[in-house]
This record gives C-alpha cells, sequence and structure tokens, in this order.
C-alpha cells in the first residue's frame, strides 16, 4: 500500500467513529441506549468496589440468585480495570463514561485491524468497500454507537483479532514470529471465551479453515502450532470458567461449541500424522 491508500482507509475508520458518536450529548447522565448495559454496570461497579464478582447475583433469578460461574463477565471487568488504569486522568471519569465510550472505540480497533488485513491479502479496493459497508449498516451502527454499553463491539474487537491474527500467521514462513502470532491468536480466543458465549462461533470459523487444509492437503504441517494454539484456551477456560464443565441455562452447550471442535480436528490432524508418519504404504 502507498501512502495515500494507508490515508483513504483511515479516513474510513476514523469515519466509523464519527457516525458512532454523534448524539452522545443528548444521551442523559447515567442512561444507556441498551438494556443489558445496566447489567454490565452494575457488575463493573461491583468489580470496581471489591474486586472480583461474588458467587451470586442476588438481584437475578431470585429468590436464589444468578450463579456468576455460568455468565462470561470479562467485559465487566474490561471496563472495571481500564477505569482503574486510567481514571487518574481526570476525576470527573467515572466507569459510566469508559462504557458509554468502549463500544465504539472497540468497534474502531476492529474495523481497522480488520481493514488493514483485508488491504493486504486482497487489494485495498477490496478492504474499502467491506469497510465502507461495516461502518454505515444501520446494525453495525446501532449496536456500537456511543451509548449503547452492552458487550458486542468487545465481542467483535476480539472476534476479528483471533481470526485475522491465525490467518495471518498462515502466511508467514516459519520461524519465531509465526510462533508468536499463533500464541496470540490463542490467547485472543481466551478472552473471547471469557466474554461470550457465542464465541466459539468465531472458533468454527478457524476449525473450518483447518478441515479444509486437512481435507484438501495430503501432507501434515504445522500439528505443533495448532496444538499451541489449542493449548492457549482450550484447558485455561476448562479449568477457570465452571460453565465449560457444568453447563447450565445459557451455558448450557458452550463447551461443545467453544472446546470440542478444535478437540476433534486435532484428533484427526494427529491420527493423519501418525498413518503417515508410521504406515509406509501411505
Amino acid at each position: 500500500m502507498n501512502f495515500y491508500q494507508k490515508i483513504l482507509l483511515c479516513a474510513i475508520v476514523l469515519l466509523a467513529c464519527w457516525i458512532r458518536v454523534q448524539g452522545v450529548n443528548r444521551l442523559p447522565d447515567g442512561q444507556f441506549t441498551s438494556n443489558d448495559a445496566y447489567l454490565f454496570a452494575g457488575q463493573a461497579q461491583e468489580i470496581a468496589e471489591q474486586g472480583s464478582l461474588p458467587a451470586r447475583d442476588m438481584h437475578r433469578w431470585l429468590p436464589h440468585g444468578r450463579d456468576n460461574g455460568q455468565i462470561f463477565p470479562l467485559y465487566a471487568y474490561a471496563i472495571a480495570y481500564t477505569h482503574k488504569t486510567i481514571g487518574w486522568i481526570s476525576p470527573k471519569l467515572t466507569l459510566y463514561h469508559i462504557q458509554v465510550y468502549i463500544g465504539t472505540i472497540c468497534f474502531t480497533i476492529g474495523l481497522g485491524v480488520l481493514c488493514f488485513f483485508l488491504a493486504r491479502t486482497y487489494g485495498v479496493v477490496f478492504a474499502a468497500i467491506t469497510a465502507l459497508l461495516l461502518a454505515t449498516l444501520p446494525g453495525s451502527i446501532e449496536r456500537s454507537a456511543a451509548g449503547f454499553g452492552d458487550r458486542d463491539a468487545w465481542c467483535w474487537m476480539l472476534g476479528i483479532f483471533a481470526v485475522t491474527s491465525y490467518l495471518y500467521k498462515e502466511s508467514m514462513e516459519p520461524g519465531r514470529h509465526r510462533w508468536i502470532a499463533t500464541v496470540l491468536a490463542g490467547f485472543t480466543v481466551f478472552l473471547g471465551g471469557l466474554s461470550w458465549e457465542g464465541f466459539g462461533f468465531f472458533v468454527l470459523m478457524i476449525v473450518g479453515i483447518e478441515l479444509w487444509k486437512f481435507c484438501s492437503t495430503d501432507t501434515e504441517q504445522h500439528l505443533k502450532e495448532y496444538l499451541l494454539w489449542m493449548l492457549m484456551f482450550v484447558p485455561w477456560l476448562y479449568l477457570i470458567s465452571p460453565a465449560y464443565r457444568s453447563g447450565s441455562g445459557f451455558s448450557t452447550h458452550v463447551a461443545a461449541l467453544m472446546l470440542l471442535p478444535p478437540l476433534t480436528v486435532f484428533a484427526l490432524r494427529g491420527s493423519k500424522f501418525l498413518l503417515l508418519k508410521h504406515v509406509e504404504q501411505l
């Protein structure tokens, strides 16, 4: 890409950000434009005051309360600890201000990463058209506008990081940088798995790529890389979050969506590797 092409892509990304902050001044103080935002605001406030969430949320699912082990609260932790990190800038900066703008910031970052990845892979024209569509689609504007406050844009950003970093490392030459990209891709999936019960759909994209490679090639390469990528999130999600061990309610099938597909592909690739290595006829 030349200088002017980079300016064009940056302009589209900044346009997306500008569109999403329009009208934020008309938002009443302490109010959001989505219902779930108030839930995350309460969780972030509790984390800021106590350092973590209690075992049960007694404001929900009365009379027994909501088991916080069955939720995915990383977004609330991100709000609380972002405020702790940058709150010194101004005493007027509150958790509410962080939550109002975090969706727009996350969407803008995710769009920027996707835009430059597409430009590198498919060309500037394709990247610009895709970015412009994502920047101006009404549905994406609504759920990433300043004041929405829900975790949609946060999960979108992590999903973009997870998929693009994995695809980017596939185009790299073997070496240290490729291993680092593999670690980053796996760690991003780990963060996404602690943020949303549906993050497995992004994992399925990567698993689909590996299945296509498995079916379309006669050799088995980079199995250790795939194992490293998988080890960055599969065991840790299972150990850290009770939802992956004994899910219930909305998280009943989260392990089947998030953990089972990559393990299945690893079993297939491992079997292929062993057969190719030890069975001479193949």
